[in-house]
């Protein structure tokens, strides 16, 4: 039987591409080859970075569940998120690429541009060109290219010992996707509802956070993909703590407690979170440069990331969203 996107998945897929292609990245000026979450390179005296993201019309997004002017502002911040993720990056230049039905309203596309206008106001972005095509359904492609301003942070530094770290809380938007799937666009939410929706509509990179931490950080990424994929991303053997995983109190209040509410944290995705390892010895000082953040696991040799509830291991594998 001939293999499918669905039977190989979108893992093994990068993996076989980071393979086939991995001779053609040995070149010296290569910082960061195919697998992180952006591409770097020197040139000119400075390392630049470069990654691409995609919203897809009925994959990422329904038209009635959000403004076109929010959807513009979350393409531009999921990909200031990959920024973030390499540590202390600017973003500076962004191409986009835009396919719609030939019947989209011209106000609709205005808007969606406004939504990407202020994201590129915010951190000074200069939208620098792109591509718009027809299409059946609506087809965002974000490139988005950001200088390095100090050390560039991977996925796959971190040493045994190291503590996992998170910024904020998780889950949130995994619940916010799920209340718009089961109720729609014009249910009357409650506060605590619209809260979470707004989390999935509305997120932001963490890029203020990330110049901080990279000061201090051994790997890092985003949680895009949720807390699970995250921090298998970050080490291949680890002990996770699943009380001290950090969820607001809305979502506990929608979810009807702390069991619920974890599995959205660890299986939800686009909370866009960041995730990073940092040793033990400096861990303090980071936690008093930035409160909001959260130590969640410890990193070691195991060759298995371990999850735990109070003292026990509890068996955990990976319940969330698969693109194939």
């Amino acid at each position: 039987m001939e293999k499918t996107l669905k039977t190989a998945g979108e893992f093994a897929l990068i993996e076989k591409i980071k393979k086939d292609f991995a001779r053609l990245q040995t070149g010296q000026n290569v910082s960061v080859g195919i697998g992180d979450d952006c591409f770097c390179f020197k040139t000119g005296g400075q390392t630049l970075c470069v990654t691409k993201d995609m919203l897809i019309e009925d994959v990422h997004f329904k038209k009635e569940w959000i403004s076109p002017q929010d959807l513009g502002k979350k393409a531009m911040e999921v990909n200031v998120s990959d920024i973030a993720s390499m540590g202390n990056v600017k973003p500076e230049y962004v191409f986009i690429g835009l396919g719609a039905p030939a019947d989209t309203p011209l106000k609709y596309v205005e808007r969606f541009y406004e939504g990407i206008k202020s994201v590129c106001l915010k951190y000074s972005v200069l939208l620098s060109g792109g591509d718009t095509v027809k299409s059946d359904k609506i087809v965002i492609s974000v490139t988005l290219i950001g200088k390095a301003c100090g050390k560039i942070i991977t996925r796959n530094g971190a040493k045994n010992g190291d503590l996992i770290g998170v910024t904020n809380t998780f889950g949130d938007a995994g619940a916010g996707v799920e209340l718009l799937y089961k109720h729609g666009a014009k249910y009357k939410y409650l506060k605590e509802e619209k809260y979470l929706i707004s989390k999935q509509n509305k997120p932001e990179a963490r890029l203020l956070q990330a110049r901080i931490i990279s000061e201090f950080a051994t790997s890092m990424t985003d949680a895009s993909d949720g807390l699970f994929i995250s921090v298998s991303l970050l080490a291949k053997g680890a002990d996770l703590f699943c009380e001290k995983i950090p969820v607001s109190k809305e979502l506990l209040k929608v979810a009807g407690g702390r069991q619920k509410s974890l599995e959205y944290a660890l299986f939800g995705s686009e909370d866009y979170e960041l995730v990073f390892t940092v040793p033990q010895k400096r861990a303090a000082k980071l936690k008093k440069l930035l409160p909001e953040i959260s130590y969640i696991g410890c990193v070691n040799s195991s060759k298995k990331v371990r999850y735990f509830y109070d003292g026990k291991e509890q068996k955990t594998v990976y319940r969330g969203y698969k693109h194939f």
